[in-house]
């Protein structure tokens, strides 16, 4: 027995040692393999992806596994995180294709649409806002909602009816209880000198203002009547009280100023505590409580160029949500194209941006990654675990997704990266370091200023008085919109001419005084505008140069404006002084006139 066991103990080992060359063998071969391929065959790559153990390999015939030749794992990198899977997102260092962005072709020049030739006070600027004919509705609707009230037997003092004039006076009251605050309406009128504001009691009493101030009607209070009798059904318009008078408001906004290539979209809110109308409570907003408004304005002026009064549903909606309507609406066709509009996370949606480039518009604005389009993929994504700092970017088509902290942002005509740099300082946890924001959000910075510059005007000359009326609430907010954008027409107007334009402050003490007009003549200041005494003919030749004879064809020139027009060679001796350029001043061709009123002064030495 103990030879037996002998005899197998040296078959165990002499196998034994047989497996162990033969394993050694395999070893050389595979790692000779290994020189020449290190990647395994198609079929076992697709093995080891689905979790199969490749090193096992089924018996043919019996089909039990058997041990095979072992061979070095590699690591197969997922379909999704090679280079060219659309889907996956990329680091600041890779490459990004610049989009082609639309060409910008605005419908008029930008900026002030004014007569050149005219000569524009404070009071002509502000009045662009409140025509004649609108003041007269206003006046017709506030004296026959008195008449209503006394003939139901009101106990209000007598009533005299107010006409222009007299309204201008109520606006310039209101303008100056915007410069000078006191605690209650009465103080204005108060014989306490430390209250009392003399200045008050000579434009207007007290009883006249409160007069005015009670029976002021934007519409027709017949119509009120009717549209009220119409609530619950789909013809009650809920804005009537107000929509007369916002409705010529938004196009005399339009009419005399036209936006630069970067608009801002933003959200404001009118603070009021009424229960009544379309009140809002916005999370975001310093005002808890108010009436929200939606305003388009320019980016570098802050001109309030278009805006919307939110009330409830829309009538005619989309389908596409309240965000997608009202940003489409405001961006009105008349602007022309190529123009790009910043937004915020409440505006922005693929959706929307793509259907704004059809329009040959751009868009930028940050998104909330919740939003219908936003790309749901994960692979090489953002996390907590990434270093401070990190930028992850995806493009899907013209639409550009990028990530930053824990910013995230959606663009349409910018590229991912293009080389600029700028270092803030943020906090880390070894004190103070460095960050590099993406050239994408340093522009939306910079751009979304705009609207901020005009909430800061409308903030420097707002009417600090509640009612008890929505409607008039708003129409106090709207005569803030109409002094801010008044003020920009004048700040911009001097620095076509190189002068010092006015203050904010100076600008609304001079349109108080100016809105007063014979009531405080003393007080009421003239100042000089920058049109005066700068477009005027003069001869093309001089005086003493020219001949009698020949004093009518001497140095005559090709009119510009006929040539430009009607493409004719129209000799006129006359030219503009200020903006050199020959034009025809004759009673049947007064091109000098129509030269002036179609281009801006900024824009002349450019048409030549």
């Amino acid at each position: 027995m103990s030879s037996v066991r002998a005899q197998n103990t040296q078959t165990d080992r002499s196998g034994q040692q047989r497996a162990v060359g033969e394993s050694d063998r395999h070893a050389d071969l595979s790692d000779s393999d290994s020189s020449d391929n290190d990647l395994l065959s198609s079929d076992e790559e697709e093995a080891i992806s689905q979790g199969i153990d490749a090193s096992l390999e089924s018996d043919p015939e019996g089909g039990l596994p058997c041990p095979s030749v072992k061979r070095r794992r590699v690591s197969v990198t997922p379909s999704s995180l090679q280079d060219g899977d659309p889907d996956r997102w990329r680091d600041a260092g890779e490459n990004d294709s610049a989009p082609v962005p639309p060409r910008f072709a605005p419908r008029r020049v930008p900026g002030p649409q004014l007569d050149a030739m005219r000569n524009y006070s404070h009071s002509d600027l502000f009045l662009l806002f409140f025509s004649r004919a609108g003041i007269q509705k206003i006046c017709s609707h506030t004296n026959k909602q008195a008449g209503k009230r006394r003939a139901k037997g009101s106990k209000a003092r007598p009533w005299n009816a107010v006409g222009k004039e007299q309204f201008c006076v109520f606006l310039a009251l209101v303008l100056y209880m915007g410069l000078v605050r006191l605690p209650a309406l009465a103080d204005y009128w108060s014989e306490d000198p430390f209250f009392g504001a003399p200045f008050c009691g000579q434009l207007m009493s007290r009883n006249a203002f409160l007069g005015v101030l009670w029976n002021l009607r934007l519409s027709d209070p017949e119509a009120d009547e009717e549209n009220e009798r119409k609530r619950g059904t789909p013809d009650y318009d809920p804005l009537w009280k107000l929509q007369p008078f916002l409705n010529d408001l938004q196009a005399s906004c339009k009419a005399q100023y036209h936006p630069n290539q970067n608009l801002s979209l933003d959200e404001r809110t009118v603070a009021a505590k009424a229960s009544i109308g379309p009140n809002q409570s916005p999370g975001d907003e310093p005002a808890k409580w108010g009436y929200k408004l939606f305003v388009l304005a320019d980016s570098l002026s802050g001109y309030s160029w278009n805006f919307e009064v939110y009330a409830g549903k829309r009538r005619q909606a989309s389908g596409k949500g309240l965000s997608y309507d009202i940003a489409t609406s405001l961006m009105d066709r008349s602007l022309g194209s190529g123009y790009r509009l910043y937004c915020g996370s409440f505006f922005t949606s693929p959706v929307l941006f793509r259907d704004l480039l059809s329009k040959e518009t751009g868009a930028c604005g940050t998104i909330r990654e919740c939003r219908r389009g936003y790309p749901a993929t994960k692979p090489n994504g953002l996390d907590r675990k990434s270093p401070r700092g990190t930028v992850k970017w995806l493009r899907q088509e013209e639409v550009l997704f990028l990530k930053w902290r824990d910013v995230s942002l959606c663009t349409t005509f910018h590229k991912a990266q293009d080389g600029r740099r700028v270092r803030r300082k943020i906090k880390s946890q070894d004190g103070t370091g460095n960050a590099s924001p993406p050239a994408p959000i340093q522009d939306y910075n910079r751009r979304t200023r705009g609207g901020d510059q005009s909430d800061q005007l409308l903030d420097g000359c707002s009417v600090p008085r509640e009612t008890n009326r929505w409607y008039k609430t708003l129409f106090f907010r709207f005569v803030d919109i109409a002094t801010a954008n008044s003020f920009i027409l004048h700040r911009e107007i001097c620095e076509q001419f190189g002068k010092q334009p006015d203050t904010q402050k100076m600008f609304l003490r001079a349109l108080v005084f100016e809105l007063a007009g014979e009531l405080y003549p003393l007080q009421t200041t003239s100042l000089a505008s920058p049109y005066a005494m700068q477009h005027l003919p003069e001869p093309l030749a001089r005086a003493d140069a020219t001949s009698r004879r020949s004093k009518a064809t001497r140095g005559r020139q090709s009119c510009v404006y006929c040539r430009r027009t009607e493409g004719k060679q129209i000799k006129t001796p006359w030219q503009c002084r200020s903006c050199d350029v020959p034009l025809c001043a004759i009673v049947d061709r007064n091109c000098f006139s129509k030269w002036h009123r179609r281009f801006l002064p900024s824009q002349t030495h450019a048409c030549v």
